[in-house]
This record gives structure tokens, C-alpha cells and sequence, in this order.
């Protein structure tokens, strides 16, 4: 298995839910997780890695897009 980055920056009240969807997504492992760093007053960025497929993972961030709004960002960083 291959251990990708993946960044999230949006609202600060999402980044555990981000974090919790890409755990729980099927042939995903989250190895690690960062703090969330404030990017201003609402929005947060936060790293984390994860281990699996190239698909599985980029199943798993397609997933969750659908949940957040569009002023946020998810995505694969690093593989």
C-alpha cells in the first residue's frame, strides 16, 4: 500500500468529519493527522496521511467533496 497526503482547507467546524469520513472509507487507513492550523477566523487547514490505493483514496476525497462547500478545498497532495 502506498501512503498519500491529503490537504483539507474550509471551516473549522468540518475538519473532524473530514478526518473521520477518510478513517471510515472503504480499502483507507489514516496513518496520521496533523493539527489544524487557522488560516483566519473560520477556515482551517489540515494535513493528514492515509494509506491505500491510488483509487481507493481518490474515491474516498471525491466522496467527501460532495459534503463540503465550495469556499473549501480537499484534496491529494503527495504520494
Amino acid at each position: 500500500m502506498t501512503q498519500y497526503r491529503v490537504r483539507f482547507e474550509g471551516p473549522a467546524a468540518l475538519a473532524l468529519r473530514v478526518a473521520t469520513a477518510l478513517a471510515d472509507a472503504d480499502g483507507v487507513e489514516l496513518i496520521s493527522s496533523d493539527q489544524p492550523a487557522t488560516l483566519d477566523d473560520t477556515m482551517v487547514a489540515l494535513n493528514v496521511t492515509v494509506e491505500g490505493t491510488f483509487d481507493d483514496v481518490a474515491d474516498a476525497v471525491a466522496s467527501i467533496h460532495g459534503e463540503i462547500p465550495s469556499s473549501a478545498s480537499l484534496e491529494i497532495t503527495g504520494g
